[in-house]
């Protein structure tokens, strides 16, 4: 009988107690698994229009080179970002996806001993990348109001703190921090402490009272803005997010990104979605639309709601969002249980769709509660 190898011992402890990132599933596995013939996938917060024609026309003219390396520099996407956002190109760096840059600051900035302070119920990303990085993570819970409690995320801080990830608007939650409570909590933070506010569903924003955090850079030069083109642009199947921060920052930031981090076909449509940010408007729009609708038909159905900024929600029920979740999935539509964010039991995370979708999510709903 050959003997069991196991590898696992090998590792640090913080990588052993650590369980991949399980994202939701794909719309072809629930089929083959279910037999279904239609699927409706709402649990990924992905823009569920598409991409844009003319980045679709991009992607093909790029693919004619394939057979070459990348720009590492990301040269043209980076011309083209800077002007649009009105900064400089040392201040920018392209990643595979935003969560390549929330890894890269991590990796960069963090030594065994030092720890970095986000929110136990955000992004799992922030969770699993500093468990297995020394396990240097130092998680906040948050507010009564499902918003990041700043204050006492600035109390954690301490003279081993080398970074702070903030999520605005939060994923799973959906809300935000005004610009006022963003100020009074970054004046407490030390200039030697890095802030890292990670804005992936901003292009979704609404409020009056959001605050612009690029603009804050310049006075508070250790702030980083991580944005991506994965939601409002449709490119979660390309993977290219960015960051926006001092020139000495990312600089330094630089040493540790991966060569060709950001492939040739992504920087071609990350062009191409600047090139057409016209567009970027009308998608808010069709999102907060779609969003009143499913709100107001789930609070009907008795769901509780969390006013969100982005583009899904979450909601909570009094029974078990993972039965429900089970239940939804017989029926076709993926959703996701947020028993892993560590908010209870009966929370459950429901991204908008098209309008056909919403309708579907809702009548599958219905059929199961009655």
């Amino acid at each position: 009988m050959t003997e069991k190898t196991d590898f696992s011992q090998l590792f640090r402890a913080g990588i052993q107690a650590t369980r991949p990132y399980s994202p939701g599933r794909p719309i072809d596995e629930v089929k083959r698994e279910l037999g279904l013939d239609s699927v409706v996938k709402l649990a990924s917060n992905e823009n569920p229009e598409g991409p844009l024609p003319a980045v679709l026309e991009a992607i093909n003219k790029a693919a004619l080179g394939i057979n070459r390396y990348p720009d590492a520099a990301a040269y043209n996407l980076t011309e083209s970002l800077a002007q649009h956002l009105d900064v400089t190109p040392d201040s920018l760096i392209f990643g595979n996806g935003s969560n390549e840059v929330i890894d890269m600051l991590i990796r960069g900035l963090v030594k065994p001993g030092e720890n970095v302070v986000y929110s136990h119920h955000s992004f799992i990303v922030y969770a699993i990348a500093t468990r297995v990085h020394f396990e240097c993570g130092r998680p906040v819970n948050l507010d009564k109001n499902d918003k990041h409690d700043l204050q006492a995320m600035a109390d954690a801080v301490d003279e081993n703190t080398k970074l702070i990830i903030v999520c605005n608007p939060n994923n799973p939650t959906g809300t935000y921090n005004t610009y006022g409570e963003f100020l009074a909590f970054i004046k407490r933070i030390p200039k030697n402490v890095i802030v890292a506010v990670d804005e992936a569903y901003y292009e979704f924003t609404t409020a009056d009272d959001y605050p612009q955090i690029l603009s804050m850079v310049k006075e508070y030069p250790n702030l980083v803005v991580l944005r991506t083109f994965s939601k409002i642009h449709s490119l979660a199947g390309l993977r290219v997010g960015y960051g926006v921060g001092h020139p000495s920052l990312i600089g330094e930031l630089h040493k540790t990104r991966e060569p060709f981090n950001v492939n040739m076909l992504s920087q071609a449509a990350a062009i191409a979605c600047i090139e057409n940010w016209h567009e970027v408007e009308g998608r808010r729009q069709r999102n907060r639309d779609q969003m009143d609708w499913l709100c107001n038909q789930l609070a009907e159905l008795g769901f509780e709601i969390v006013p969100s900024q982005t583009n899904f929600i979450l909601v909570r029920c009094d029974g078990d969002a993972g039965k429900l979740t089970q239940d939804l999935l017989q029926k076709g539509i993926i959703v996701r249980p947020m028993h892993a964010f560590g908010l209870g039991e009966g929370a459950l995370r429901i991204s908008v769709g098209l309008p056909e979708e919403n309708q579907a999510c809702v009548q599958a709903l219905k059929e199961i509660l009655s």
